[in-house]
């Protein structure tokens, strides 16, 4: 995150001049959101309901579709694309060892716990019993729905406004946990991932090619950095003062004054707290990508590191196709692709993947359910108004 805006302050009352910030919490006199959000995106626009964010039913049937499609590609695309029947599949399944299994489990739970060190950092003063309840309902979310990335960022504001987080606080920390997610899954990822694809015919004899998914990932990154470029241009104080002023009536004065004011907090924090915000997240994804290196080692194959950089970092990106959630189905598939064209047998690639799936699908998914019913069984409401 160091990268991150570094407008030189002006002279006293210029656009670039940030409002005082220094804990993190906003200006000297905190910001008054308005009682109406309809300003807000649809689903962030419920923060402060006495209900959770609910699901369309246009976004129930998309969930229902895309979980048939998960079935049907796991049933039918993962043993065509691999060479093998599910018979080889489950009998390699079968002889895995007794720690593969667990240690999936510890390793996506390890992810999302430091995923939630990340949120924490971004909140100041929020309760760890609320973004440990937040955070995993917010993940499951994202991985469940079609697109729901909006709605699982409403649903954890919302969880996290009833353990008494005030409304400024949790929309700066949303929009720097999600910046710095940007940064690392959908750019620094993917990146490492073509390097570690271009550098491995140097260093090592094995060779994989995968034109169609290169240029898949080259079209990713370029999407994200445009997207990352974007965002940072648009922080930058002189230009946001002036997009607000051509919207004029658009957007109330008061409201003017919030968005300026959060956003001076928000490039504090991304200032003085990169490494918390940055290390925990990153950290979450070396858990991730360990989790595909003892899957192999535990179907007993050889493949080299550089290339299990490239396979992770290939999943990465095809998890963020709003297609299946969390690219499950496509990923498992193009990935024990990968592995078979490194020589590994089809069966054992096949389960490689599959063991994979537990940490970065299984694990998430019900740990969010169980959050989720946590949430809204046992948290009291303790909002107080902002």
């Amino acid at each position: 995150m160091s990268a991150a805006p570094s407008d030189s302050p002006g002279p006293p009352g210029s656009p670039d001049t940030p409002s005082p910030a220094p804990d993190g919490h906003g200006a000297e006199d905190p910001p008054q959101l308005p009682a109406d959000l309809g300003w807000l995106p649809k689903d962030l626009a419920e923060l402060d309901a006495e209900r959770p964010p609910r699901l369309t039913p246009g976004r129930l049937v998309a969930g229902l579709f895309s979980a048939a499609l998960v079935i049907v590609l796991l049933a039918w695309a993962l043993p065509w694309a691999t060479g093998t029947d599910w018979d080889e599949i489950a009998g390699t399944l079968a002889a895995l060892p007794t720690w593969a299994v667990p240690a999936m489990v510890l390793l996506g739970a390890g992810a999302l716990l430091l995923e939630a060190v990340t949120v924490r950092a971004a909140l100041p003063g929020a309760r760890w019993s609320g973004v440990l309840l937040a955070h995993p309902a917010s993940a499951a979310t994202t991985l469940a729905v079609p697109g729901g990335t909006v709605i699982g960022l409403g649903l954890m504001g919302w969880i996290l406004r009833r353990s008494g987080l005030v409304l400024p606080v949790i929309l700066t920390g949303i929009v720097a946990a999600s910046l710095v997610e940007m940064a690392l899954t959908s750019v620094l990822i993917p990146l490492l991932g073509l390097a570690a694809y271009a550098l491995n015919p140097v260093l090592t004899p094995a060779e994989i090619t995968l034109p169609g998914a290169l240029w898949a990932a080259l079209l990713a990154v370029l999407g994200a950095v445009l997207a990352l470029a974007l965002t940072l241009v648009m922080l930058r104080r002189s230009v946001l003062t002036a997009l607000l002023g051509q919207l004029g009536e658009m957007i109330p004065d008061h409201l003017s004054r919030l968005i300026l004011t959060q956003r001076d907090v928000l490039v504090e924090m991304l200032r003085r707290r990169w490494l918390p915000l940055l290390g925990p997240t990153l950290g979450a994804r070396v858990l991730q990508w360990a989790a595909l290196v003892l899957a192999i080692e535990a179907i007993g194959a050889e493949v080299p590191l550089l290339l299990t950089v490239a396979i992770f970092a290939l999943g990465r990106v095809l998890s963020l196709v709003p297609l299946t959630p969390g690219g499950a189905g496509v990923t498992e598939t193009v990935g024990a692709a990968a592995l078979v064209a490194l020589g590994v047998a089809a069966a054992d690639a096949a389960a490689a993947m599959l063991l994979l799936l537990v940490t970065m699908l299984l694990v998430p998914l019900l740990a969010g359910a169980l959050t989720t019913a946590m949430a809204l069984a046992l948290t009291p409401d303790r909002r107080e108004a902002d």
